[in-house]
């Protein structure tokens, strides 16, 4: 660890926790309960919003890897230290938006919703591989905010929010079915004087869900099947519908708060739609690459499939 940082400081920590309880919230949706003691130290002040934690996954046939000290502190650069470990020991790391967090008897659960990928033979998806794969009693290690470490001059950001909307009064939400569990999440927080409107994109309707929300935001659900529409397809669509270009009336104003995850060649379209046609404030917006098409990993940052690092498998 640097001896620059003071590990007390930094606000994320690696949890060992275990798997509590499974269940499908949808053909393509798994969702996945973690409890352990260890939780209690877990959360952010006030609403959870889209607040993303890391999963480690162990390669197969190797060991659950920790990550940090003993007791999980971690410190800026643990993620580029960890980068240096070598396959198949390394293991991979997968970001997911925490879906709930509740006290219970037991102790603390958190929810976490994963779409599970159907993928070629031979290209691996291995958080959807090791979610399709685990039972009540699997071992599992997140990496998150820990409450005591947050201080009054923490960035949402640093703790794994990325919702800011700047006092905005309308908010458009859109997004594939990665994205169903953080706008499920922000919906869930916004106030009754909050308007606008949420499109979530997914590959069946039986994936359509009921999202509780006391504000005035509508929520339109889009279904890929049976149509067979193109991957985000039907989010231009129904975004270029709902947002007219700049010039015409009821364009958003400074009012607006634009939010928008996918698959990245996706977000790249609607970005440039909305900051370059529509006029939307890329600093009062977010645009999230959550995956990419024919990568592996996260956003646009991942490996070509075919080009990632081998792992043994055993």
């Amino acid at each position: 660890m640097s001896a620059t940082v003071d590990p007390s400081a930094y606000p994320l920590r690696a949890f060992d926790v275990e798997v509590r309880r499974i269940k499908d919230v949808g053909p393509h949706f798994r969702r996945i309960t973690f409890a352990g003691g260890v939780l209690d130290r877990f959360g952010v002040p006030g609403p959870t919003r889209d607040l993303r934690i890391k999963l480690l996954i162990p390669a197969a046939g190797q060991p659950q890897a920790l990550l940090g000290e003993p007791d999980g502190r971690l410190y800026q650069g643990w993620y580029q230290d960890w980068l240096k470990t070598e396959q198949p020991e390394r293991g991979f790391i997968r970001s997911y938006t925490v879906a709930a967090i509740r006290a219970t008897a037991q102790g603390r659960e958190i929810d976490v919703d994963f779409v599970i990928h159907r993928v070629a033979e031979g290209h691996g998806a291995p958080a959807s591989e090791w979610a399709a794969a685990a039972a009540v009693g699997t071992r599992a290690v997140i990496i998150g905010p820990e409450a005591s470490a947050i201080t009054t001059s923490t960035r949402l950001s640093e703790t794994g929010i990325r919702w800011e909307p700047q006092g905005a009064g309308q908010v458009l939400l859109a997004g594939d079915e990665t994205a169903v569990p953080a706008i499920s999440s922000i919906l869930k927080t916004l106030p009754a004087d909050i308007g606008g409107h949420a499109f979530l994109e997914v590959p069946d309707p039986a994936d359509f869900r009921t999202i509780s929300t006391g504000s005035a935001v509508r929520v339109t659900w889009l279904a890929r099947q049976p149509t067979g529409s193109a991957r985000g397809a039907l989010l231009d669509s129904a975004i270029r519908r709902s947002v007219p270009k700049s010039g015409t009336s009821g364009v958003p104003g400074r009012d607006t708060y634009a939010w928008v995850a996918a698959e990245a060649a996706t977000v790249q379209i609607l970005r440039r739609y909305l900051v370059n046609e529509v006029g939307l404030d890329p600093k009062r917006s977010e645009f999230r690459g959550y995956w990419s098409q024919g990568k592996a990993g996260s956003g646009i940052n991942g490996t070509p499939v075919g080009q990632e690092p081998q792992v043994r498998r055993r």
